[in-house]
């Protein structure tokens, strides 16, 4: 098996250490051009309005259909005016909500910074539930209902929210026409049986990224071009020729819409560590033959990674790759985040954080897999041999091989990782153990539990997903798309500084602290489901099951509501018949960031006798590594 060890500025800053986490990181706020529509437009609908008031007036709809649609025509619900709609009768009286927005284009741009202690109350009610909580002593809380609607009024937090990753905006403006994000290849070496169990898993990261709503309403002539789902390769890692595990993986594959295949090892009767060598050849050649057989894109980076290695955002992967040029060697990983593994095997990539690969250098390594399975044959571990024999290849003592990105997080920690979780070191681009070793979410399960954080990181962003905020002068912590924490005394500057210590043995590298205790120490209020709205409103659940709070303070939402500062539909649809349309609001300054020469292959049409020769014409030409921002 792998071993167990894991951009500067958009908006705001996206980490508190020295190295970024993230090294290409970088985007924009897309500026969207609104226009009214036609007067013919609005002379249909005013005619389909008319049948509809007919048609109602007939009986022909249904009362409740009639009232839903009267409210979205009249933009009386709660949730459009910014509020929250109350909740099964009795649950208010146990519940409060926190509307989180964006700030505002000409705020400054640092106010309210993550990892930083702001006086400011995360909710007025909060406030006053403090000592009730930690003394078991608390009740029901009252409900202002004055509303006309009787909605719920949240506390409102405006935070330099991130926007979502959008890999075209890191390559150079001369290369956008047609530009397309890089394209991938993940490969998998396991068993039939896990492979289908967590199928699920893999398609929040596998499968074809979403179109941004900003680039595909933009009045630009210029589209990217669209980015196909990434490519898979699973190989068997028991090596027994299991044809019915193997078909009955590749159906359930095709059924969850992944462009996986699983097949038996090109190195299938030796050590599990050969095999997880061998998949530098199986990834390559069932890359080039989807390429050269079926038509697939040429495959520009090659991602392996444990059955148990979780991306939070493929876009947000996709952009930090655009920040490099593949026909360079890279070989981008993560070393371990404890003692003792760093000190036991040294600087290889730890494969459960993942390991990426250029195409330039799986193509160099691939013909001497089988020189790198008896040079290394003595070690132990998949990921350390594929470590060692891609330093081989090119050359290198290991100590320069691994290009690390912290994001990428080998979790090589047993137990609660909540301390984990909340230390305010995001992004989180990939976890590992997730399936067995680790509790993300106290009392859930490991399968449900990181399907969960994936909704949570879909809805915020994966530049958002586990960010932290603390309020109260320290007291309460808000970690994006995790956790609502009180602490019994409020955190220090220094606390912030170390990690917390949730979990069994293996000391961490980084600084850290003592492990808190649940109602002695802190009650924690952890994600219990997500809610879409709407495209841009999240409702965040966040509930905790201490018995001490079930009289009192049993849930705690938060609004996610990125909506833009956009004319409403009255302003679109009701200016007077002939009056234009009205102008284009000032959407937010584009927020530059690091400019890569992402060196694209022109489309051609080579048979498969000339791709040897197509291949080392592109290498021959004039290469440059990516810039890099400084820390």
């Amino acid at each position: 098996m792998f071993k167990n060890p894991p951009p500067n500025d958009r908006a705001t800053r996206l980490h508190r250490h020295e190295q970024p986490l993230l090294p290409s990181l970088a985007g924009s706020f897309a500026k969207r051009s609104v226009t009214g529509p036609t007067r013919w437009t609005k002379l249909l609908v005013g005619v389909v309005g008319v049948y509809w008031v007919w048609s109602l007036s007939r009986g022909a709809v249904p009362r409740e259909v009639a009232r839903t649609v009267k409210s979205a025509v009249r933009g009386d619900s709660c949730e459009a005016s910014g509020l929250v709609s109350p909740a099964t009768p009795g649950e208010d009286q146990h519940r409060v909500v926190v509307r989180v927005r964006p700030i505002a284009a000409d705020a400054p741009p640092h106010r309210n910074p993550d990892n930083t202690i702001l006086s400011t109350p995360f909710h007025p009610t909060l406030s006053t539930q403090h000592h009730p909580l930690f003394d078991g002593v608390a009740s029901s809380l009252p409900v202002a209902l004055d509303h006309p609607k009787q909605c719920i009024t949240p506390s409102v937090h405006s935070l330099p929210i991130l926007p979502k990753s959008n890999p075209s905006s890191s390559l150079e403006p001369s290369s956008h026409a047609g530009a397309r994000s890089p394209e991938l290849f993940f490969s998998v070496c396991t068993t039939p049986e896990r492979a289908v169990k967590y199928s699920p898993v893999w398609r929040h990261f596998m499968s074809a990224p979403d179109v941004d709503p900003a680039i595909a309403s933009s009045s630009s002539r210029v589209k990217p071009a669209a980015t196909t789902a990434p490519g898979c390769v699973v190989t068997d890692a028991q090596g027994e020729g299991d044809g019915k595990g193997l078909s009955l993986a590749n159906a359930e594959f095709r059924r969850r819409g992944l462009s996986c295949t699983m097949r038996d090892s090109s190195r299938a009767g030796e050590r599990y560590e050969m095999r997880v060598l061998g998949l530098i050849r199986d990834a390559w050649v069932e890359s080039e033959r989807r390429r050269w057989q079926d038509g697939a894109p040429l495959v520009e980076w090659y991602i392996f990674g444990d059955d148990d290695t979780w991306f939070s955002d493929s876009e947000m992967l996709r952009e930090m790759l655009a920040g490099y040029d593949w026909r360079e060697d890279f070989f981008l990983g993560a070393h371990s985040e404890t003692v003792g593994n760093f000190q036991t095997f040294g600087k290889i990539g730890f494969g459960g954080a993942g390991l990426i690969l250029s195409r330039s250098l799986v193509r160099k390594m691939q013909p001497h897999v089988d020189d790198c399975a008896s040079r290394f044959a003595h070690m132990f571990g998949g990921d350390g041999i594929v470590s060692h024999c891609a330093a081989w290849v090119r050359g290198i003592p290991l100590e320069q091989l691994v290009e690390e990105i912290p994001a990428l997080r080998q979790m090589d920690v047993r137990g609660d990782a909540t301390g984990y979780l909340t230390a305010g070191s995001a992004p989180f681009l990939s976890l590992h153990h997730w399936a067995g070793w680790l509790d993300l979410i106290p009392g859930v399960d490991g399968i449900d539990a990181i399907k969960l954080l994936g909704q949570a990181s879909s809805a915020v962003g994966g530049p958002n997903f586990l960010r932290r905020w603390l309020f109260d002068g320290g007291l309460v912590v808000f970690t994006v798309g995790h956790s609502i924490t009180f602490h019994r005394e409020a955190l220090s500057p220094e606390d912030l500084s170390r990690i917390e210590w949730t979990w069994e043995a293996h000391e961490p590298r980084r600084p850290s602290r003592r492990g808190l205790r649940e109602f002695d120490d802190k009650l924690t209020y952890y994600l219990s489901s997500v809610e879409r709205l709407s495209p841009d409103v999240t409702l965040l659940r966040h509930t905790c099951a201490h018995p001490s709070v079930q009289a009192g303070l049993r849930e705690i939402d938060v609004l996610w509501d990125v909506r833009k500062d956009e004319p409403s539909w009255r302003e679109r649809w009701l200016p007077s018949w002939t009056s234009p349309a009205p102008s284009p609001r000032a959407g937010r300054a584009t927020a530059h960031g690091r400019a890569k020469k992402h060196v694209r292959r022109d489309e051609q049409d080579l048979s498969a006798n000339d791709a040897g020769e197509a291949e080392k014409e592109q290498e021959a030409q004039p290469k440059k590594r990516p810039v890099r921002f400084s820390a």
